[in-house]
């Protein structure tokens, strides 16, 4: 076994250092070696010139002490700066998984800069330093809860953010269908969710951006909430907060979540125009009605017709009030 699963574990990297640590009371860290590790993974780390990082700053790596997950959180990978978080993660968990040491083996990766930063499609970004970027890996049997993963992890993110603020103050935080969160009508936030199939499960990497302190260009956590919150505090919390919903997803898939989904978005009763498949087509005037049992997003039409829009099939501009297919 690579690691106890009751202590919370290291891989910090660098640039060109790298080392595996664990610790045993959630304070001290003890590094591990390359020879603990699995021979995949020992080439790997001697390859990044494995070495003893300093130990002082493990607090601020991640609060440990307020992480109550069973597996989510308990294993980190941690750049000071990292390419992407996404990228190395699923790297590494193939690794995991191709020695078959995977099993609960809940690794979160995440870095303060992040140069290369994964979205829908093709794009990348560089994130500023007060953006929360965050990688984290998941399990699943039932292909068809696929489409379900980024939103349950939107609503998880809309949970955090409500538990740092007041009961008394709104954070005017929604999800915009498929993947992003916005405030005040800008972009506060967005969630990647790729798959990978192997040994009869979904390997599910999710990569999470979201804007905690920076209050330019758009609008941060930080402006949102009666006080700040770091990044650090917010990514345990998330893990504290998403570990118990997705237990619940696997055994009851999203049904428990719909309403509360739904009352989080920005879409109830929206009016928008479909684009048709036909170039030169217009577009179809709809009102957004829900999502499908598939995880579809559901319009109609005034004639009555019935749109099922996919996630990874079609792109909504939310202000310009147009759904339309993906190219």
């Amino acid at each position: 076994m690579l690691l106890d699963l009751a202590r919370s574990s290291f891989l910090r990297l660098r640039h060109p250092a790298a080392a595996f640590m664990s610790a045993a009371d959630n304070t001290a860290m003890q590094l591990l070696s390359a020879s603990d590790l699995p021979a995949t993974i020992q080439s790997w780390a001697l390859s990044a010139h494995v070495q003893t990082p300093s130990s002082s700053n493990n607090d601020t790596i991640l609060p440990l002490t307020k992480l109550r997950t069973q597996h989510l959180g308990r294993h980190i990978l941690y750049g000071e700066t990292l390419p992407s978080t996404q990228t190395l993660l699923q790297k590494v968990s193939l690794e995991l998984r191709l020695t078959d040491v995977q099993r609960d083996f809940r690794l979160v990766c995440w870095t303060p800069s992040q140069q290369g930063g994964k979205g829908r499609g093709s794009n990348t970004w560089v994130s500023p330093q007060g953006c929360l970027t965050f990688s984290f890996q998941s399990s699943l049997t039932n292909g068809a809860s696929l489409p379900f993963a980024q939103y349950l992890v939107s609503l998880a993110l809309v949970r955090t953010i409500k538990l740092f603020a007041a009961a008394s103050t709104p954070t005017n935080v929604y999800i915009k269908w498929p993947n992003d969160l916005y405030a005040n009508n800008l972009k506060l936030g967005g969630i990647l969710c790729q798959s990978e199939y192997f040994q009869e499960r979904f390997h599910v990497t999710t990569g999470v951006g979201i804007n905690v302190s920076n209050p330019e260009p758009t609008v941060c956590l930080n402006q949102l909430l009666p006080s700040p919150v770091t990044k650090e505090t917010f990514l345990v919390e998330f893990c504290n907060v998403y570990e118990p919903m997705e237990e619940q997803f696997k055994t009851h898939g999203f049904a428990p979540f719909v309403d509360e989904y739904t009352a989080n978005w920005l879409h109830t009763n929206q009016v928008v125009q479909v684009q048709g498949d036909t170039p030169g087509e217009p577009p179809m005037k709809a009102t957004i009605q829900g999502l499908t049992a598939s995880g579809c997003l559901l319009a109609t039409s005034e004639s009555g017709r019935s749109y099922e829009l996919y996630p990874d099939g079609n792109s909504f501009d939310f202000f310009a009030g147009l759904l339309k297919r993906k190219l």
